[in-house]
């Protein structure tokens, strides 16, 4: 149904004229291209040696263009990136951490419930009566 009325529309505003035969064709690919990133795909359709980031969904350049087989990883210079044999290393997934322990501190008093109460000092420490 949703195609039939973007066909209609296509047409329709292509034949009125040139300004609005181009209006209509850019309204459909803002519509698609919503409708796209609704249900989970890029606002565009991502092109050679690019990928779909689902969280912005944006395209972006993959790793060595994605060349890499499934036994090599991508090491990427200044120069160059190429595909090199074997796993990944990541330097931060093998950082040393301290031997260090911060202090904890003691959970917060629990709240009763109700608005604080006021005592004033007088009636804090009443005077004895002897």
């Amino acid at each position: 149904m949703a195609r039939l009325l973007l066909l209609a529309s296509v047409l329709c505003g292509c034949a009125a004229s040139t300004l609005a035969g181009a209006t209509t064709v850019t309204g459909a690919a803002l519509a698609t291209s919503a409708i796209q990133r609704k249900a989970g795909g890029c606002y565009s359709i991502c092109t050679a040696d690019t990928t779909c980031n689902p969280n912005t969904g944006l395209c972006e350049k993959m790793p060595c263009g994605g060349r890499c087989g499934p036994d090599e990883h991508c090491e990427s210079s200044f120069a160059e990136s190429r595909c090199t044999p074997g796993a990944a290393s990541d330097v931060a997934t093998k950082a040393p951490g301290t031997q260090k322990s911060l202090p904890v501190p003691p959970p917060p008093p629990s709240i009763s419930g109700g608005p604080p109460q006021v005592v004033p000092a007088a009636e804090q420490n009443p005077p004895s009566s002897k």
